[in-house]
C-alpha cells in the first residue's frame, strides 16, 4: 500500500488517537534533532549507475559490484539504516536513470543538493518520502524534515516526489521537465503529491481556537502579503510546516501539487511556475490541476508568486471538506502567463473551484468560520472553461472562481478576475484576457465576495445561482470596469454585470458608503433577476447604496432587472409576489410636475431650494409594510445613458393595508416629499424601493408576509428575525429644475 492510500485509510479514523500521541510526537521531534546534531552523515553521489548498496558492507555508502562508488539507491539504502539525518551531494554526475525498480523509500531524514541532477524514472517510481522510520535509530517520525532541492525528475512512473509526513522543503526543482525547464518529461502521477498519516497531538476547539488567536491580520493588498506569509508560518510551527518554493512542476499526468490530508497542514506553495515552463510564457499542462488542496487539509497558504496557467484541470482545486482553518490563496498569477501579454496560457477548467466549508464538530470546531480565503492580489484571468450553454442566462460551471458543492465561508477578497498586469503591478487597458465564462459564480450559502475588481469576463460578472444558495454578501467590487482605467468603458463583461438566478437573502451593497459596488459598462444588465421562486426562492436580494449605471452596452438591458419584463424597465406595475424575483417588488415613482395623475397630480418636478433638493414621489405596492426608499442622481435622460451617479440619500416611510404610503409628515395622500442633498440643476433624480419589513423564522399571520421566514444566514445559522429585504428596479428618471449646484461627476470610484 502506497504512502497515498495509507493516509486516506488512516485519516480520520486516526484522529481519535490523537492526544495519545502527543508524546511520541514530542519525544520524536527531540530525538530526531538530538541525532541530527550526533550523527548527521554525508554521501557523495558519483556514478550514474542505478545499483543498490553492497549488502557486505556497513560502513559506508558502497554501490553492489562498484563499492568504491556511492549510488544515489546506495545512499537512500545506507542512509535509512544510520542513525541521525543526512546529506546526499552528487559529484561529477549529470543523470541517473532508474532501472533496479522503484527507488527505496526514504525513511530517514535526508537532504538532498541536486544540482540539477536528472533522475529519469525511465517508467519507475521516483522518490518516496514517509513519515514512518526505525524508532531505534531515532527515525520516530522518518523522513520528516527531509530537504529535496534543485533536482531534476521526470519520466516517473506515478509522483515525481511522494512525501507523506511534515517539515519537508521542497525547493528549486524541475519536476516533470528536463533539465532546461522547457520540455516535458512527465511522470505518470502527480509532480509533488504531499500527504501525512501521523496525526497532530491536538486539534481541539481549545487548541484551534488559541491557534486562530494569533494569526495575522489579513492583508486586503500585495504590500503585505509577505510580512502575512512570514507571520502565518511562525503562528503554524507547532504544525510543522511544509516548504515548496522555486520549482517548475508541469508536464505531468496528475496533479502539479495535492496536497492531502487531514493530518497534513501549513503547506506554503509560493514562486513556483506550475503548468508552464521555466519562464512562466509557455504551457507546458499538467493532466489534472495545477494545485489540488484535498482530503480535509487544512490552514495551507497558496502564493505568492506562484504561476498557475497551462493546467488541463483547474489553476487551484479547493476540496478540501470540513477543515479545521482556512487555506489561503493569495498573490497568484492563476490563467495568465508571466511576463507575455502577447500568449494566452489559461488553464482549461476554471482558475480557482472550491468545495470546501469549516468544520463545525464538537470537538474541532472551526474558530475563524473561515473555509477558504481567495485574495488579496490574485491574478484570476484567462482560463478557458467557457460557459455558453443556454446563453446568456444559465450555463455551465466554469468560472474565474467557482464556488460550489457544499461550500460555507468561502471569502473572495481584493482579486483582479477578468482583466491583465504586464508584468504584475501594471494593469493594462484590454478587454483580451477575460475568463471565457463567468468572473465568480456561487452556488452555495453564506460566502462573501469583499473588494474585487471583476471585468472583461466572457458572461456574467458575478453569477449567484440555485433556490437553496443563500446569505451572498456583495461589497465593495468594480463590476465591469477598473479604478486604473476609470473612463473606460470597454471593458464590461458580456452580458450581466451581477446576475442572481433563483438565489435567494442576497445582498449587493449596504449601510455603509465604503459597502456600495459600482457595476458599470456591463453588455446587458448591470444587475439582473432570474428565475424568481415566490415565497420560497429568488426574494430577499437587497441592492443598497450601490452605483449601477452606464450598463447595456452591447445587448437590450437595464441597470436593475427584476424579470416582470426581462432585461427592460418595468416602472409602474401590479405586483405578483408568487412569480417573480424578489417577490416582484413595484418601482417607485417620481413625480415629473407636468401630466401626472393619481397622488402625484399637481405635484412638481425636482426642484433645488436653498441648500436642499425637494423631490415628491409615490408607489403603488403592498402593506402594511416598511420601505427604504434610496435617491440618486445621474447626468444622462435614463440610468444606462448616464456615465455619472451620486447617492443623494434615504427616506423611511410605512404603508398602509392598500400598499400606498400611509400618512406621515413627509407623506400625505399617497403622496411623499423627500428632503436631499444638493443637485446640480440639469441632472436627473432616480430611486430604488426596499421592503424592510421585520419578519420572523418561523411564518404567522394572515397578510401578504404570512408565509415568509428567515433564510439562512451566514455559515447556515437561521436568523431569528430578519428583513424582507426585496429591492426594485429603478423608477422614472426625471429632471431638477431651480439653482445650479456643483456635485460629483465622473465613475465616483
Amino acid at each position: 500500500m502506497n504512502t497515498k492510500q495509507s493516509a486516506r485509510r488512516r485519516g480520520k479514523g486516526c484522529h481519535s488517537g490523537a492526544r495519545s500521541l502527543r508524546a511520541l510526537w514530542l519525544a520524536g521531534a527531540l530525538l530526531g534533532g538530538l541525532s541530527l546534531q550526533a550523527h548527521a552523515e554525508i554521501y557523495n553521489v558519483n556514478v550514474s549507475s542505478d545499483a543498490p548498496q553492497d549488502p557486505a558492507i556497513t560502513n559506508k555508502c558502497a554501490a553492489l559490484g562498484d563499492t568504491t562508488h556511492c549510488s544515489l539507491r546506495a545512499a537512500i539504502m545506507f542512509g535509512n539504516t544510520r542513525s541521525g539525518s543526512h546529506t546526499i551531494n552528487f559529484v561529477g554526475v549529470t543523470t541517473i536513470t532508474v532501472i533496479n525498480g522503484g527507488l527505496p523509500q526514504m525513511r530517514a531524514p535526508f537532504t538532498v543538493n541536486g544540482n540539477r541532477v536528472t533522475i529519469n524514472g525511465n517508467g519507475r517510481s521516483c522518490l518516496d518520502l514517509t513519515d514512518s522510520g526505525t524508532p531505534a535509530l531515532g527515525h520516530t517520525e522518518g523522513a520528516t524534515g527531509s530537504k529535496i532541492l534543485n533536482l531534476v525528475i521526470g519520466n516517473c512512473n506515478g509522483n515525481g516526489i511522494s512525501a507523506n509526513g511534515h517539515n519537508y522543503t521542497f525547493s528549486g526543482n524541475y519536476i516533470g521537465v528536463n533539465a532546461t525547464g522547457a520540455i516535458a518529461m512527465p511522470n505518470t502521477g502527480d509532480g509533488i503529491s504531499l500527504s501525512a498519516s501521523r496525526v497532530y497531538p491536538d486539534t481541539s476547539t481549545a487548541f484551534l481556537s488559541n491557534l486562530y488567536s494569533q494569526f495575522p491580520v489579513q492583508p486586503v493588498d500585495a504590500s503585505a502579503i509577505n510580512a502575512f506569509q512570514s507571520q502565518l508560518a511562525t503562528t503554524l510551527a507547532s504544525l510543522q510546516p511544509v516548504k515548496v518554493s522555486g520549482n517548475v512542476i508541469s508536464g505531468n499526468g496528475g496533479d502539479g501539487i495535492e496536497i492531502f490530508s487531514q493530518n497534513l497542514a501549513a503547506v506554503f506553495v509560493s514562486g513556483n511556475m506550475i503548468g508552464t515552463d521555466i519562464t512562466g510564457n509557455i504551457a507546458i499542462a499538467n493532466g489534472g490541476n495545477g494545485v489540488n488542496l484535498t482530503g480535509t487539509t487544512f490552514g495551507n497558504m497558496i502564493g505568492p508568486g506562484n504561476v498557475i496557467s497551462g493546467n488541463a484541470g483547474n489553476g487551484i482545486n479547493d476540496v478540501s471538506g470540513a477543515v479545521y482553518l482556512p487555506n489561503f490563496i493569495m498573490g497568484n498569477r492563476i490563467g495568465l502567463s508571466a511576463a507575455n501579454q502577447a500568449v494566452h496560457v489559461g488553464n482549461t477548467l476554471s482558475g480557482i473551484y472550491v468545495d470546501s466549508r469549516p468544520d463545525t464538530s464538537g470537538t474541532s470546531f472551526n474558530p475563524s468560520f473561515t473555509a477558504a480565503v481567495i485574495g488579496p492580489a490574485n491574478l484570476i484571468s484567462d482560463n478557458k472553461g467557457a460557459n455558453n450553454n443556454a446563453f446568456p442566462d444559465v450555463g455551465a460551471d466554469y468560472a474565474g472562481v467557482m464556488i460550489t458543492g457544499a461550500s460555507n465561508g468561502v471569502k473572495v477578497l481584493y482579486n483582479t478576475i477578468g482583466l491583465a498586469e504586464f508584468p504584475t503591478g501594471t494593469p493594462i487597458n484590454s478587454a483580451a484576457f477575460g475568463n471565457k465564462g463567468d468572473g465568480i459564480i456561487v452556488t452555495t450559502t453564506g460566502n462573501a465576495i469583499t473588494g474585487n475588481t471583476i471585468a472583461a469576463n466572457a458572461r456574467h460578472g458575478i453569477t449567484v445561482r440555485g433556490s437553496g444558495t443563500n446569505s451572498t454578501t456583495i461589497t465593495k467590487n468594480l463590476v465591469g470596469i477598473s479604478a486604473k482605467f476609470a473612463n473606460v468603458t470597454t471593458l464590461g463583461n458580456g452580458v450581466d454585470g451581477i446576475h442572481i438566478e433563483t438565489a435567494a437573502s442576497t445582498t449587493v451593497g449596504g449601510p455603509a458608503t465604503s459597502d456600495r459596488n459600482l457595476v458599470v459598462a456591463n453588455k446587458r444588465n448591470g444587475i439582473k433577476l432570474y428565475n424568481g421562486g415566490g415565497d420560497t426562492s429568488g426574494w430577499a436580494n437587497l441592492f443598497q447604496r450601490n452605483r449601477v449605471y452606464g450598463n447595456a452596452k452591447a445587448l437590450p438591458g437595464v441597470d436593475i432587472d427584476l424579470e416582470h419584463t426581462a432585461n427592460a424597465a418595468d416602472f409602474d406595475h401590479s405586483e405578483f409576489p408568487a412569480n417573480y424575483a424578489n417577490r416582484d417588488q413595484n418601482t417607485p415613482r417620481i413625480c415629473t410636475g407636468s401630466g401626472d395623475t393619481g397622488p402625484c397630480a399637481g405635484a412638481s418636478a425636482p426642484v433645488n431650494t436653498g441648500a436642499n433638493t425637494f423631490a415628491r414621489w409615490t408607489i403603488n405596492t403592498h402593506g402594511p409594510a416598511n420601505f427604504r426608499m434610496e435617491f440618486y442622481s445621474i447626468n444622462a435622460a435614463t440610468t444606462t445613458a448616464a456615465t455619472s451617479m451620486v447617492f443623494l440619500g434615504e427616506q423611511l416611510i410605512t404603508t398602509d393595508a392598500a400598499g400606498i404610503p400611509a400618512n406621515s409628515g413627509a407623506c400625505t395622500a399617497g403622496r411623499c416629499t423627500a428632503t436631499l442633498a444638493p443637485v446640480a440643476s440639469g441632472r436627473r433624480i432616480v430611486m430604488t424601493a426596499t421592503d424592510i419589513t421585520p419578519l420572523t423564522n418561523v411564518p404567522s399571520g394572515s397578510g401578504w408576509q404570512g408565509q415568509l421566514k428567515c433564510f439562512l444566514g451566514n455559515n447556515g445559522v437561521i436568523l431569528s428575525a430578519c428583513n424582507a429585504n426585496n429591492t426594485s428596479e429603478y423608477s422614472n428618471a426625471v429632471a431638477i429644475t431651480g439653482g445650479d449646484v456643483l456635485f460629483a461627476n465622473g465613475y465616483d470610484l
